[in-house]
């Protein structure tokens, strides 16, 4: 039986292919490293514990790395309601082998002076290790995490 299919840009968490796998009723397959252009990563979404969440901003100097995955569409409905206070937004992002739409996270609901916990921070970039996705981007993930 032919399940229609979505793409999902996944640049925090999710990066982490074993975390996205244990939230989804199918299983995600892994189409590639991707970037998006004009957009910064920041830890400026507040959990209800006060420390933050990944998130994307508009920045003409910078691109965020992601990974590509291919999910099935009955799995939308768990992105629609995983995130609160994020917009599951279509956006254009780049492999190498050429433009892709895909759906991701963002948020406009943004505070300033607030810091990601210890294990996901660690988890984003295990899962952008995994994905090779370059160590000097990496590094500035766990710079933004207030960690340097």
């Amino acid at each position: 039986m032919y399940m229609e299919k979505f793409y999902y840009f996944g640049y925090a968490s999710n990066l982490d292919a074993s975390t996205l796998e244990g939230r989804l009723k199918s299983s995600a397959k892994k189409i590639a490293v991707a970037i998006l252009p004009h957009f910064g990563f920041r830890f400026n979404v507040e959990n209800p514990d006060g420390s933050a969440r990944a998130n994307v901003v508009p920045s003409p100097n910078e691109s965020v790395y992601g990974i590509i995955y291919e999910v099935d569409v009955a799995d939308k409905d768990y992105f629609l309601t995983s995130e609160p206070g994020y917009d599951f937004v279509e956006q254009e992002v780049f492999t190498k082998n050429g433009a892709i739409k895909a759906f991701m996270f963002k948020s406009v609901n943004m505070k300033d002076n607030i810091f990601p916990k210890e294990e996901y921070w660690k988890g984003i970039v295990k899962g952008g290790k995994e994905a090779k996705i370059p160590n000097t981007y990496l590094s500035h993930i766990i710079n933004r995490a207030g960690r340097l």
